[in-house]
């Protein structure tokens, strides 16, 4: 048997019109017209706009017609369903909708003219002055009211208006004369009261004035309210992925003492005005210090203090720094110009990643001074943790290459990938396009990381927008120039493109191979595949002790006035992790 067919949803087209197939299922829906013409007659019709296709199937329900008059087979309709039996009603040709009690069509009507109305209020005033005509019955109670009114005394207007009213008939003297005078008289004197008549009439009296116009100058007091605070001045950074080539200058860990002196000049132009006291009681100078009740600066002195001690007791939850590698702190309080606690401040921010606000609330200091400390400090620190990024010799790299390298991969010297940190979306819209990282779907800067098999830091690029590709990264950051001639570099599939770069370097590229689709992996490749992926996790493993630094978290997003430093920060996080534990045991 033959399945039966899904019935079709109907609803009525009409706006405002809530019937469909299954609200009300008794209701008859007649098929709208295919026809275009035919279509937007009906869409004008019942007030919706055209904007249906002429192959859609639309209807109507039977509300909006007169089912006996509009259709062609009511009556077989009517019979039909009375036996159950289905008959499909058709429309008259040029038939349309006509009934929508569904909407609201209420015309406004015609706004009644200014004359019109004036003209319909005095008529309404002379008809209740005018009276009907009057019988002979009634011509005595009208003229001994109006006797009464003039004996009275009236105004000389009212008198005039009794003498002359166009109402009085002209017969009244006539039926005057039946009466006798004297029983006019006396009905007159004591039943004046009776045949008196009062009628409301309802006058919207104004009084007669002339309009002119006057032209005043009103004054009011102002004030000058200050919207918005006064602009600092700003500057939109952006990173580009093409930089200048500058001159590498090495530095030592312990400096001679014109290095001292040329960072000591550097530091006194940083901060000019901002002069540390003696790092031995570990306290500092604040500009706005004096102002300072005694009870704010005890306050201030308690929590610096404890946080010192926090510090002490744990410098590797706190800065990022073992308890066998404290000492370092020691050794660039003095081959730096620079206080204990800046160097604290510089390693807290770059571990935790606080606010400055924070930060000046636990060392007893303003967040603007905060701040002067980390941006002066950081470049400071920067320059020399730089040494601890060292390229080995390759003799040195193969006495401590790992066993799982030594069978297949002994001559590689380095592995390398690339890692993306998120920042503020700047303002520029060249700069946004440079930073747009279409991996991480955020504006990113771009580093490339080099480390030896057994995982030490060996190269450090600068920072690049995340638009730069992982090959261009490569040719413009200076890596292939340190690299030795006849060894091996380890990346991921992603620097496929490296090969013709360190050919010309007479170096190769190790990486795992390519997929395709079309192509499937045959089961030498999947080893391959895995016995790579599984040596080039070192690199990863790197990129994973630079992430405990809060401040280089995937999104981290940092703030656009520290892009200039966010270079130095990555240099100091990777000497801090070169001094750390070794990463891969033999």
């Amino acid at each position: 048997m033959e399945e039966e067919k899904k019935p079709f949803y109907r609803y009525c087209m009409v706006p405002m019109c809530p019937n469909n197939i299954k609200s009300t299922p008794d209701k008859v829906f007649f098929a709208v017209p295919r026809d275009p013409n035919i279509r937007k007659q009906w869409c004008e019709v019942m007030r919706r706009e055209y904007n249906v296709s002429s192959i859609s199937r639309l209807h109507c329900c039977e509300d909006h017609f007169n089912i006996k008059e509009d259709t062609v087979n009511y009556i077989k309709y009517k019979l039909m369903k009375e036996q159950g039996e289905k008959v499909k009603l058709f429309l008259n040709k040029g038939v349309m909708p006509h009934k929508f009690q569904c909407q609201k069509r209420n015309a406004p009507g015609p706004q009644e003219r200014m004359y019109d109305s004036k003209k319909k209020r005095l008529s309404l005033i002379n008809e209740s002055f005018s009276e009907p005509e009057v019988n002979s019955e009634n011509v005595l109670e009208r003229e001994t009211s109006q006797t009464s009114y003039c004996d009275a005394g009236p105004s000389t207007s009212y008198i005039q208006g009794c003498e002359n009213d166009p109402v009085r008939p002209s017969t009244s003297v006539m039926d005057l004369s039946v009466i006798e005078p004297s029983t006019s008289h006396v009905e007159v004197s004591t039943n004046t009261e009776n045949f008196l008549s009062d009628k409301c009439v309802q006058i919207n009296m104004r009084p007669n004035f002339r309009s002119k116009s006057v032209q005043v100058n009103l004054t009011t007091k102002k004030t000058n309210v200050a919207l918005s605070p006064v602009p600092l001045p700003s500057q939109n950074i952006g990173t580009s992925p093409i930089k200048p080539a500058t001159a590498a200058v090495k530095r030592n860990l312990f400096p001679t003492k014109s290095d001292t002196t040329s960072i000591s000049s550097i530091s006194s132009q940083i901060s000019h005005d901002y002069e540390p006291c003696s790092s031995s009681d570990l306290s500092y100078c604040v500009q706005d210090e004096s102002a300072d009740s005694d009870d704010e600066k005890h306050f201030k002195n308690v929590m610096r203090s404890s946080m010192l001690s926090a510090i002490d007791r744990e410098p590797k939850m706190l800065l990022g720094l073992h308890k066998q590698s404290y000492h370092l702190i020691k050794l660039l309080s003095e081959n730096i110009p620079l206080p204990t606690v800046d160097i604290l401040i510089t390693l807290k921010k770059l571990k935790l990643n606080e606010s400055f606000g924070i930060l000046a609330l636990h060392f007893g200091y303003s967040q603007s001074t905060i701040s002067r400390i980390f941006n002066k400090s950081l470049p400071l620190i920067a320059s020399k943790m730089k040494d601890l990024i060292v390229w080995p010799t390759p003799t040195e790299v193969y006495k401590n290459l790992p066993i799982s390298f030594r069978a297949r991969y002994s001559n590689v010297i380095s592995i390398i990938d690339c890692f993306e940190i998120q920042i503020e979306k700047p303002s520029d819209p060249v700069h946004q396009s440079l930073t747009w990282s279409q991996y991480k779907k955020c504006n990113t800067l771009k580093y490339l990381i080099s480390c030896t098999p057994d995982g030490l830091i060996n190269f450090i690029s600068d920072g690049y927008g995340g638009r730069a590709t992982d090959v261009m990264i490569v040719q413009d950051c200076g890596y292939l120039d340190c690299l030795p001639p006849k060894k091996a570099v380890m990346a991921d599939r992603g620097f496929k493109d490296l090969s013709h770069l360190l050919g010309a370097r007479d170096c190769t590229l190790v990486r795992p191979p390519s997929v395709s689709q079309s192509n499937p992996s045959t089961k030498d490749e999947v080893k391959q595949s895995k016995r790579i992926a599984a040596l080039r996790i070192h690199v990863e493993c790197v990129i994973n002790r630079l992430r405990e630094f809060h401040m280089l978290l995937p999104h981290a997003c940092v703030d656009y006035n520290l892009i200039p430093v966010i270079d130095d920060a990555i240099t100091l996080a990777c000497g801090l992790v070169n001094i750390q534990d070794v990463l891969i045991k033999k």
